[in-house]
């Protein structure tokens, strides 16, 4: 009796239960019934209402949080407020979302004490199974495809067709026709363009559609998925703002290319219009670059966050870091790190905020003001001057740190920072900030450019430096290749610069142009690794198997590297760009910039490494675009209407004049006599793949070229390697790895670098070819095993010389300039041709010269890449392209044979001062350079006072045509006449006389120039 009334009595509590969870379940679907807009009854499915009441059920014990995770989607609930787009997408970081939709309930959700709003989200993620219905019927197809040609008339059926079937379902049935087509004519905008293309709208009868004030329909190429709406969200909470809808979707997600298209509602976030909640202008700035700046840091954490600064002056700080790191790392190299420069800005907000209204009243065209700038620098450092926590060494640390950010500020004379829609800060600067570095500027950097440019964007920061106003010299990307060398090569960015512009300075001896170089840092690791792992997720959510999922990653990361470049690279030249395109009077005609330069600067750059003809070509076109007064002479070494440096060897040229004269004079005739070279460099590169061709083409019989080394590996060969197959790998743009090893003779090596095998989880051996006892065997070696190898192979061999074409700068230094030497201690190689700047650092060449070593140093070595490169600018400015175009070929042969006679007329000079004097030929280059230099300086001082002639007879003018190439001056006198700028023209003719009369006269002859001037013109 007792058990059946225990069975009894639990099937009564079981019915009993049920039905309090049924009366319970039926009053909150009642209560979201009544509540909920009808949008959300129309938007999301019986399914997913039935799974939202049975968690608002026991809403009350999740702290008024929930969350329902889904196969490929998530729902979300939580009281309303005005962060509550935050608290709902903080989670969701490695995410690709393509929706994000929230509805708001009119009332209180049914609990004791609560009386704000329920908020309901749903987040669709990328690889989302579209289980909609068809978007739209037939006839509203068809009226889109007319909105969007009428928009875009250039649009074809194939694109509107890819695009419809490439759109999420979602999205196109969540925006009106109108929206969709302009959404479409930004889709393609966006392919062609980095930044953000957009339109804006505002909706003055908000209040009677009861809708968002403001609609912003965007486009963005190459957008990362990682935290992306996540940062949206927190940028639109800072500006007061609260997101009523937002729609999205992804175009190409898996590629380079992916772009993102959204639709943005939002409102005041105490329901006012957004106009009323926030300054619509700032909001644009912060909201369009969240892409180009990042923001989870202490900057974030303890400034914006806070209100101490607003967003976009967060960002200001996080370049002003970067710039600041450069310039006291020369102090201390880990006392100033980039974490101790955000540390002490954090620590004092007062004094980082006076820093920030500084910069405003500087340059903000909207209310700058110098005199109020000066009051308040003169008050911020008053204020820095003061500080006094009781920690000494820390006050010390903090104070120079904190001057530094306002020794930035103070030197800046334009930037760009204040346009909305940009890619990267640029900063143009008085130099004379080097100067106000507490360390000795003379002995790091011994003489002031002329410019120094800072730029700040993506995953990068960079310099432009120049020596003349007049300069010229490449581009080049330091891309590191392994997360450990990030550190390393951060830190020496600016020196890098600096001395690769003044070694160009001192080559560019015998042509118009100053030296100038330009460098940029590429970190983008952090973001890869984010980014491939959305991939892998989303890779998973499709279902596909482990080797298709590892596949497609690994093209996904080696497409995303070359984009992480292009990208980089394009930003920094469109920065560039936007603070020197002026026009004729120096006004620069970007709006928004306050100029206290108020000159014109026109700018010559050049490939360098990393940069990729299709780049070169893309840089060339934007400054016609823009019409920048250089045109596409703006940057050299153009693959078509230019002359590359790789294609035609202009670079290896001067180095094999140079290489033969040393050989000479060390009593080898390379022509008829047998010699041993090694090399640094592969055939796939410029410097180093023109002269393995020059040793195949002019000394295929007597020169033997014994080890070289490359990106792919290193390889040795002491019979000397086969000139012809690497000739064919040059033309084949290969580097070493493919040499056929079965050609090594008994003895050779040849280290793969890139085929490894791991035998156990935790090893990795890497390949290596040995030719012993007649047979060819395979070795795999240990990472020190490898390294050494790689490391060693070239410096251990002995040859006659030494031809350094390729390599990072300072790979040879004071440090590890033994390594060069023999077991006796006498050096590996008796002369050194440097055709890869700054390979060796300036104690590493002179412990070589003092032990004998015969150095031609790259600023001589391989000056006849930048001369070409000038003279290509000289017929850039002359010439229509297809002017160019129909004489490239004569013009190629004539600068060819002046290439040759200024790197012959240097060697012979060289070498006949060593053979007069003993000093180092090192000392003899510098020499040459500053004599050139002085002179020229002397005769440009005294041409710039003087009008230039009109009479076509005067010796100025004759003096001009006789530098520019015969068929320039035979055949388009009067453009040359005519198209190149006065102050072109009057540095030619300084250059030309000052390297003639140092090259014919020496050394030991040093009059007045502008004394002689009239005889000379005679």
């Amino acid at each position: 009796m007792t058990k059946i009334k225990q069975i009894k009595t639990i099937e009564e509590k079981l019915s009993l239960a049920i039905q309090n969870e049924s009366r319970k379940f039926e009053d909150y679907y009642l209560w979201l019934e009544e509540a909920m807009p009808p949008v959300f009854f129309e938007e999301v499915s019986k399914a997913n209402v039935m799974l939202l009441v049975h968690s608002l059920m026991g809403f009350e014990l999740q702290d008024y949080f929930s969350t329902i995770h889904l196969k490929h989607a998530t729902l979300v609930m939580c009281l309303d407020s005005p962060d509550a787009d935050l608290r709902i997408l903080k989670d969701f970081a490695f995410y690709g979302i393509k929706n994000y939709q929230t509805y708001v309930s009119k009332t209180p959700p049914p609990f004791t004490h609560v009386t704000a709003n329920l908020r309901i989200a749903t987040i669709y993620f990328t690889e989302t199974i579209e289980t909609v219905e068809a978007p739209f019927s037939r006839e509203d197809e068809e009226e889109l495809r007319l909105l969007s040609k009428q928009r875009n008339p250039e649009l074809s059926d194939e694109q509107f067709n890819y695009l419809m079937s490439n759109m999420a379902k979602r999205f196109l049935r969540a925006l009106p026709l109108d929206r969709l087509a302009l959404a479409l004519e930004l889709f393609f905008e966006a392919q062609t363009r980095d930044n953000c293309t957009y339109e804006i709208h505002y909706n003055e009868s908000w209040q009677q559609n009861d809708s968002a004030s403001v609609e912003i329909v965007l486009a963005w190429r190459s957008i990362p998925k990682h935290n992306f709406l996540y940062r949206l969200a927190r940028t639109i909470f800072r500006h007061n703002l609260v997101m009523r809808r937002v729609n999205a979707t992804y175009v190409n997600p898996y590629t380079h290319n992916s772009t993102l298209i959204m639709a943005l509602s939002l409102h005041g976030s105490q329901g006012q219009a957004a106009w009323d909640a926030t300054d619509i202008n700032e909001f644009l700035r912060e909201l369009l670059t969240v892409k180009y700046f990042a923001s989870f840091d202490v900057i974030e954490e303890h400034l914006v966050s806070k209100d101490v600064v607003s967003g976009t002056m967060g960002n200001f700080l996080r370049s002003a870091t970067n710039f600041i790191h450069q310039a006291l790392v020369h102090i201390d190299v880990n006392l100033y790190t980039i974490e101790a420069i955000k540390e002490a800005l954090c620590h004092h907000p007062e004094l980082t905020s006076k820093l920030c209204q500084a910069f405003d009243l500087k340059f903000n065209p909207d209310l700058h003001d110098f005199e109020q700038y000066l009051k308040m620098r003169e008050i911020y450092l008053s204020d820095v001057g003061k500080l006094d926590t009781g920690q000494e060494e820390n006050d010390n640390r903090r104070k120079t740190i904190l001057r530094q950010g306002m020794n930035f500020v103070h030197h800046i004379l334009k930037t760009n920072f204040f346009r909305t829609n940009l890619t990267a800060h640029s900063f143009r600067l008085d130099p004379h900030y080097l100067d106000e570095i507490p360390f000795e500027r003379e002995k790091k950097f011994p003489e002031l450019p002329y410019a120094v440019f800072f730029i700040k964007g993506m995953h990068f920061f960079g310099f432009h430096i120049r020596f003349k106003d007049l300069a010229r010299g490449g581009l080049r990307t330091v891309y590191p290749s392994h997360v450990e060398q990030v550190v390393h090569e951060r830190n020496h960015i600016f020196t890098e610069c600096y001395n690769l512009a003044f070694t160009q300075h001192m080559k560019n001896k015998d042509i118009p142009e100053g030296g100038s170089k330009g460098i940029i840092f590429l970190n983008p690791f952090d973001r890869l690794e984010s980014e491939s792992k959305i991939q892998q997720n989303e890779f998973i959510a499709a279902s596909l198997d482990k080797a298709e999922i590892d596949k497609r990653l690994e093209i996904f990361r080696q497409e995303q590297k070359l984009e992480y470049l292009h990208q980089s690279q394009r930003s920094y030249v469109e920065s560039l760009l936007s603070i020197i395109n002026c026009e004729p009077d120096g006004t620069i005609r970007a709006k928004r910039i306050v100029d206290y330069w108020k000159r014109p600067e026109y700018l010559y750059i050049g490939p360098d490494e990393n940069m990729h003809d299709e780049m070169i070509q893309w840089i060339a076109n934007l400054s016609k675009k823009y019409h920048y007064k250089p045109g596409g002479a703006f940057i050299s070494s153009k693959p078509i209407i230019g002359i590359n440096h790789k294609e035609y060897g202009v670079t290896s040229l001067g180095v094999n004049v140079y290489m033969e004269a040393l050989l000479k004079f060390l009593n080898i005739d390379p022509t008829n006599t047998t010699f041993t070279v090694k090399m640094s460099g592969g055939p796939d590169g410029d410097v180093a793949g023109n002269q393995i061709y020059n040793l195949y083409r002019f000394y295929p019989k007597t020169a033997k070229l014994l080890t070289t080394v490359d990106v792919s590996g290193t390889i040795y060969d002491p019979q000397g390697l086969d000139l012809k197959v690497l000739s064919d790998l040059f033309k084949e743009n290969k580097p070493l790895k493919f040499y056929p090893p079965e050609l090594l003779s008994e003895g050779g090596l040849l280290l793969d670098k890139n085929t490894k095998r791991s035998p156990t989880p935790l090893t990795q051996q890497t390949l290596c070819w040995h030719k012993r006892f007649g047979k060819l065997e395979k070795e795999w070696l240990s990472g020190s095993e490898m390294n050494h190898i790689l490391r060693n192979t070239v410096n251990a061999t002995k040859a006659d010389l030494f031809l350094p074409a390729g390599g990072r700068p300072r790979t040879l230094d004071e440090t590890n300039v033994k390594d060069f030497l023999d077991e006796t201690g006498k050096p590996t190689a008796r002369g050194i041709v440097e055709g890869a700047n700054l390979y060796l650092t300036p104690k590493a060449r002179r412990a070589l010269e003092k032990l004998g070593v015969l150095i031609i140093q790259d600023s001589s070595a391989n000056k006849t890449g930048v001369i070409c490169s000038s003279f290509e600018v000289l017929c850039g400015l002359a010439l229509s392209d297809e002017e160019f175009m129909a004489n490239k070929q004569i013009l190629i042969a004539e600068i060819s044979d002046r290439l040759k006679l200024c790197a012959s007329q240097e060697a012979q000079l060289l070498l006949d001062t060593r053979k007069e004097t003993g000093a180092f030929l090192t000392d003899i280059s510098q020499q040459i350079s500053e004599r050139i230099i002085q002179y020229t300086y002397q005769l440009l001082d005294h041409l710039d006072s003087l009008p230039w002639p009109q009479d076509p007879a005067d010796p100025l003018v004759w003096c001009f045509l006789n530098y520019c190439l015969p068929t320039l001056r035979e055949n388009f006198r009067e453009k040359l006449l005519h198209e190149i700028p006065e102050h072109h023209k009057k540095a030619i003719v300084a250059c030309y006389i000052a390297a003639q009369l140092v090259y014919k006269k020496g050394l030991s002859w040093h009059p007045s120039i502008v004394d002689i001037l009239p005889i000379l013109l005679k």
